[in-house]
C-alpha cells in the first residue's frame, strides 16, 4: 500500500470512487489550480495502483489564536470492496500526521451522525454544533 497525492492519472478511478459526474477537464483544472501544500487530497493505493480510498486535508491559517494553523479533514471515502479493513482509520491517521507536520493546533471534521463512533474511536471528540446552508442552484 502507498499514499500518494491525487493526480491527473487518477481521474477515472477517483470519479468512480466519489460517484461523480465531474468532467476530466474540471478534474485536471482542480488538480492543477486548487490543490497545493495547504489543500491536498491523498489516496491510498494497493500494490497494483488501485485506489482503496481517499481523504482531503485543508490547512487554514488563522488570525486568531496567535496566527496558528487549523486543519480540516473532509471526504474520507473507501471503495466498497475494501471497507471494514481499517483503511479509513489509516487515511485519517495519515491526515492527522500531516496536520501535526503543519503544526495545527486543532483539527475539525464534520460527519454524518452514524459515523460519529468511528471518529470518536480515532481520537476525535464531539464538540459544538455544525450548521449548514445549501444554495441548491450552485450544487452539482
Amino acid at each position: 500500500m502507498n499514499y500518494n497525492n491525487l493526480s491527473r492519472k487518477h481521474y477515472q478511478q477517483y470519479k468512480t470512487l466519489v460517484d461523480s459526474n465531474i468532467t476530466e477537464v474540471f478534474f485536471c483544472d482542480f488538480i492543477d489550480n486548487i490543490l497545493n501544500s495547504d489543500h491536498k487530497i491523498i489516496i491510498l493505493e494497493d500494490d497494483e495502483e488501485n485506489i482503496i480510498g481517499s481523504g482531503t486535508i485543508l490547512i487554514e491559517k488563522k488570525l486568531t489564536y496567535g496566527g496558528c494553523n487549523m486543519g480540516h479533514i473532509e471526504n474520507i471515502l473507501i471503495d466498497e470492496k475494501y471497507r471494514g479493513n481499517g483503511y479509513g482509520e489509516k487515511i485519517v491517521n495519515k491526515l492527522l500526521e500531516m496536520c501535526k507536520e503543519k503544526k495545527c493546533y486543532r483539527v475539525d471534521l464534520n460527519c454524518k451522525s452514524e459515523l460519529e463512533h468511528f471518529y470518536q474511536k480515532n481520537g476525535f471528540d464531539t464538540k459544538n454544533i455544525c450548521m449548514n446552508m445549501y444554495f441548491k442552484e450552485y450544487f452539482n
